[in-house]
């Protein structure tokens, strides 16, 4: 353990790695995504986790980009802890703090958004077979790939994908509070492909809504053999 927070407890490492989850990122994009953080400083982090193994520079193009490392995405399951034992936490607090006004607000960066559901899905979700989904947030894509029982999020919309969700920051956020149910969320969404992907995905990121989902499913049948 000692050793472990030797090499990532500096400030700032684990929000660069959080950063590359979702795909390679030019320097200024780094930048631009982790304000507060000075340009000497980022190329030090940036330096050190190269210098570790976790991440590799490439030269692509002019300008490069950083992506982790084999070994820096064996760190995607320690971030999601993190990620969920930081809500559950300041969700607890008893007082108004900045962690907990930022897990109530609806304006919040896609890319933060897109590993939310990452994490909620790992978290959450129930058996299902693969599949590859593409999702818009805000005009931002990105592609969700279910593979083994484990959800991993990428930017963009390459691979071929058998369902598509598109909406806004708000209405995930707004999902992932159960603020809105899984009706509410399918008409503040343009949905296509697979239905019963769509239905995965979305119930794997509202707590409870499978549930739900499943006892509503029970009660149409119901009706239809009564019809």
């Amino acid at each position: 353990m000692a050793y472990a927070l030797d090499l990532l407890g500096e400030r700032w490492t684990f929000l660069i790695i959080r950063e590359l989850f979702l795909g390679p990122r030019r320097f200024g994009d780094l930048h631009a995504a982790l304000p507060g953080i000075g340009t000497n400083l980022l190329s030090k982090r940036l330096k050190e986790l190269e210098e570790a193994g976790l991440l590799a520079a490439t030269a692509s193009d002019a300008r490069g980009q950083y992506r982790l490392s084999e070994s820096g995405e064996e760190l995607r399951p320690v971030v999601r802890a993190l990620m969920f034992w930081s809500i559950k936490y300041f969700m607890e607090r008893p007082d108004a703090c900045p962690p907990k006004d930022c897990i109530f607000s609806n304006d919040l960066q896609p890319d933060s958004v897109a590993l939310a559901l990452e994490m909620f899905v790992n978290k959450c979700a129930t058996p299902f077979s693969n599949y590859v989904l593409h999702v818009r947030i805000d005009e931002h894509p990105y592609t969700y790939y279910f593979m083994n029982g484990e959800m991993t999020a990428r930017r963009g919309a390459d691979a071929p994908a058998v369902a598509r969700i598109e909406t806004d920051v708000a209405a995930f956020m707004q999902a992932m509070r159960s603020e809105i149910y899984l009706p509410q969320m399918r008409e503040r969404a343009v949905l296509s492909g697979d239905e019963a992907v769509i239905r995965h995905f979305l119930t794997s990121i509202m707590p409870g809504a499978h549930v739900a989902d499943e006892v509503a499913r029970q009660i149409s049948a119901s009706a239809s053999l009564h019809a």
